[in-house]
């Protein structure tokens, strides 16, 4: 179900005659990234914090606001309610069981014994025996007729409601070693990639960034504020990269991340 948030992102882009490509450049990521946007598959993120990075840079860079479509993002996509536990006076409320019987059965049972003693008592004042009751069990009442297999009728009826099963999405590609970092925390960053130094400055908090692909070998980044950022590594997220104002130097690669 569509949240309007991909058609808000490719309408701006098309009305600015820009292309993916050319957007993922200036915001030096991948163009993958930018179509799942639009297409509103999340779940290529592997996480809120990077799809809503990533959000926020694309609708910046396209001119948007960025503030309604992360609010729409976080309304479709937040976590759902816990059931709670209706409280009254300090004590949970408790359900009526469903099985329990109707006052008015108590009373026709009660009818039913002062009835039948009433009968004995007069069988003995008479001086005959109270006939005794037969032993034998109620019929049971017929079976319906099946007219048909009830199991056929039910896979029948499953498979007119049975909808086609969606595709599913690919696994993403990796080329090389390719570094999402999300900033939960403003931190200054160094990025080096394969020795050149692509990035020096400090990124605020919110933002979102994608450094590496194209058959890189490592990153190198280092950080000012570690505790402030998170980390995936081709897709995998990174337990920790430091304490909060920590300046620490992590190579990453293929096969994770080190400490520098």
């Amino acid at each position: 179900m569509s949240t309007g948030i991909g058609e808000a992102l490719r309408t701006a882009r098309q009305d600015r005659g820009r292309s993916v490509e050319d957007v993922a450049q200036v915001l030096r990521t991948r163009s993958d990234y930018l179509r799942a946007l639009e297409d509103e598959r999340f779940e290529v993120f592997g996480g809120d914090i990077y799809a809503k990075g990533f959000l926020r840079n694309y609708a910046a860079e396209l001119g948007l606001d960025p503030q309604p479509l992360l609010e729409t993002y976080r309304r479709e996509h937040g976590e759902e309610i816990g059931s709670t536990v209706l409280v009254s006076s300090g004590a949970a409320t408790r359900p009526t069981p469903r099985n329990a019987p109707p006052p008015w059965i108590a009373w026709v049972l009660v009818a039913v014994v002062v009835l039948a003693g009433l009968a004995f008592i007069g069988t003995l004042g008479s001086g005959r025996a109270p006939q005794q009751a037969s032993q034998d069990p109620a019929s049971p009442p017929p079976a319906p007729v099946q007219t048909e297999d009830p199991d056929q009728a039910g896979d029948q009826d499953d498979a007119a409601d049975a909808e086609p099963e969606p595709e599913p999405e690919p696994e993403p590609t990796f080329d090389g070693v390719e570094v999402l970092l999300a900033l939960e925390e403003s931190s200054w960053m160094r990025v080096t990639i394969d020795g050149s130094v692509v990035l020096e400055e400090t990124v605020p908090a919110g933002e979102t960034r994608a450094f590496g692909g194209d058959g890189a070998d490592e990153v190198v980044v280092r950080f000012g504020n570690a505790g402030g950022v998170r980390a995936q590594v081709n897709g995998e997220e990174v337990d920790s990269l430091g304490a909060r104002g920590q300046v620490v130097e992590v190579r990453f690669t293929a096969d994770g991340a080190e400490t520098a």
